[in-house]
Parts: C-alpha cells; structure tokens; sequence
C-alpha cells in the first residue's frame, strides 16, 4: 500500500470434537510434575502478553476441550479469519518456525524468562527461526492449515512456562506445559469449554506498531494487484513510495528488454480484497531485472508459506 494513502465461515462444532479428542502427533508432553503449578515468582515474571492482533480488534477466543489452549476467530462472525494478520504479543525470539504436518504452519516465541507462545494453523509465517520480534511486530497470517484444523480459519494459541528449565515448551497435548493464558492482565481458558466474546486487543495502542517486517519501495507506474503472483486481477498499487512484505517467485513479466521474475506481497490501494495480494518486481524503479530490493538496497525476503 502507498504510503499517501496509507470468509464469513461458521466455526464448526466439529472442530471442538476434533481438537479435544485429537492431540497433534508429534508433540511432547511434559512431566505431570513440571506442569502441575507456577511457582510464585515464575508467574510474576509473566510478560504482559497483549492479544496478538493489531490494535482495537475484536476476536473470540474458545477453550474448546483443551483448555488452557485457545482457538480464536474474528468478531464478528469469524469474517475475516482468513489471512488476518497474527502479530506478537510481547518481545522476544522466534524458537520454531517450520510446517507441522497435523499442526500446519507454526511458529513458537521465546519471551524470556522461562516463557513461550505458540501459534498453529497460520496461512503465512513471516518469521524465520533466530529472528527478534517486538511487540505488535507481524509474525505470520492466521490460516487454517494442518489436518487438525479441520478446515475452518483459525488460530491456536498457546502461552507456556519451561517448566523442566530445557529452553523450549512443549505444546498441542495435555500435559504440556501450555497454561492459563493472559492477556492485558486478564487470564483465559481456566477450564474448557469457555468462550470469550469481543475480546479487543490492546497491543501497540501506545503506539505506533513496527515497520521493520515492511520494505519501503518505489514503483514508477501504477502497478496492477492479483490474487496470487500472475493470477486474478484484483485492485491497483498507485506509483510512488510503497510498502511490501515479501517476494515470492512466479510467471515472468516484461516488457521489451525489461523482465522481473519476483512477485511482491503487498496491500494494495484499491480493490477487493486488497490486503496480502501480489504485484510484479517489475515496477520498482530502482532495480534491474530479477531484482527485489527495496529503497536501501536489501534483497527483500521470500515469503514462508
């Protein structure tokens, strides 16, 4: 999007029946005794998770049959679910990003201290393992991938305490060392089958979110938007100064000598939909062919999908 003018699905009630009956193969429980409780001091040294949306958003977080875990949906209705953006809710660095195969993409947080938070399902990862976040920093899309999602746009999330000190947390299955959740001092999912309505996040409504996860390029035309690189045409990038997210590569565009292999994901000025769609490499004004980089010359990073 420029910088001048800066599915509606109904959660199914089967999703409850499979994430409480379902553990995700592959996850670790923990010992009995290193989940059984927080120590006093472990719990005051809690960060203060904000709910990992952008700010004034409103979400419904359900316990389901695996509390303390949580499945949130867009208010109101779940519109929207698909491909809203998951931002971190509190600093730290990213301990897992990779393709769970019941799970889907997930992505883990080291907060320090002994915490951990855990997203699964998401449409797109934004992070790669090793990278630094701060608070209200882009971390992924939330999807519906992984069988244990059962097809429905979701994000699980999980807050968890290292309980036997090894430097991750396990997750997906009772008895890991996922807890009660918090979010802007308010605790969640103290015991299944709750639902929370409405729920607004507070994340960087000090502030201004960071930009770091964006790259700020010039375009020398109006640049048209599709759906995914090459695909359905749906809206319109004005020329001048824009920001995208990542490249991905795709079907060649050229004109005369010109040519771009690279797709970049941006949020377009117009169109429908025109958030997280593609438009080519070709219009930056900077570079040459096959290139992506953005004003300063980094290469701009591939999308994690």
């Amino acid at each position: 999007m420029s910088a001048a003018s800066l599915l509606k699905r109904p959660l199914l009630i089967a999703l409850a029946v499979v994430m409480a009956a379902a553990p995700f193969a592959g996850a670790t429980p923990a010992s009995a005794a290193a989940t059984s409780s927080l120590s006093k001091s472990a719990a005051a040294a809690r960060p203060a998770f904000q709910l990992p949306f952008p700010c004034g958003q409103q979400w419904r977080l359900d316990s389901w049959g695996h509390a303390p875990a949580l499945d949130m949906t867009k208010e109101p209705n779940q519109a929207g679910t698909e491909g809203a953006t998951l931002v971190a809710p509190a600093a730290g660095r990213v301990n897992q990003s990779f393709l769970h195969a019941n799970a889907g993409n997930l992505i883990q947080i080291d907060h320090g201290g002994g915490w951990f938070t855990t997203y699964i399902h998401l449409q797109v990862r934004s992070v790669q393992v090793g990278a630094n976040v701060t608070m209200g920093q882009m971390i992924g899309r939330v999807g519906h991938t992984g069988e244990t999602s059962n097809g429905v746009p979701h994000v699980h999330v999980e807050q968890a305490f290292d309980a036997n000190g090894n430097g991750s947390a396990t997750w997906g299955v009772a008895g890991s060392e996922r807890v009660v959740q918090m979010y802007n001092g308010a605790s969640y999912g103290t015991a299944n089958s709750q639902t929370f309505r409405n729920v607004t996040s507070n994340n960087t409504c000090g502030g201004t979110p960071p930009e770091r996860y964006k790259y700020w390029v010039d375009t020398f035309a109006d640049a048209p938007g599709r759906s995914t690189p090459g695909g359905t045409r749906t809206g319109t990038l004005l020329a001048g100064t824009n920001y995208v997210y990542c490249k991905v590569e795709g079907p060649v565009v050229s004109v005369g000598s010109a040519h771009n292999k690279w797709w970049l994901q941006t949020d377009l000025d117009t169109g429908n939909p025109w958030q997280n769609q593609y438009v080519s490499a070709y219009y930056l004004t900077r570079w040459g062919n096959d290139e992506a980089r953005d004003n300063n010359g980094n290469t701009i990073r591939d999308c994690v999908f």
